[in-house]
């Protein structure tokens, strides 16, 4: 399970939070867990698809800090500002964000309480 916290992605077990591995700004470069160190590469920001005013029906998860079911882009604090993204079952990356690429977006499923890739 994780939970976004300020700008840090952390696993509720253990609290190692997403790294960019090497705190390289670098196409397809590895995301993994790391002990907190408060650098940039560590740094995240949620963006979600939707820019509507209007109010949520779903709302915050305040234990998580996620909206429920309402997606979202995991973007790196580093300059480029890339987005997470799945390569293939196990592998997490930063790339160029892309419109409408699925395995870009993510979304906290409220029942299982897991954030989960569309």
């Amino acid at each position: 399970m994780f939970v976004y916290e300020g700008e840090f992605i952390s696993n509720v077990k253990n609290n190692l939070v997403f790294d960019v591995d090497g705190n390289k700004d670098e196409e397809a470069r590895n995301v993994h867990m790391h002990k907190r160190h408060n650098g940039s590469n560590q740094r995240w920001k949620v963006v979600y698809l939707d820019k509507a005013e209007a109010i949520l029906t779903k709302g915050l998860d305040e234990d998580f800090g996620f909206h429920r079911n309402r997606p979202f882009y995991i973007r790196s604090r580093l300059p480029f500002q890339r987005v997470v993204q799945c390569h293939g079952a196990v592998h997490v990356r930063i790339n160029r964000w892309k419109k409408n690429n699925k395995t870009q977006q993510f979304y906290f499923d409220a029942k299982t309480k897991t954030i989960r890739s569309n």
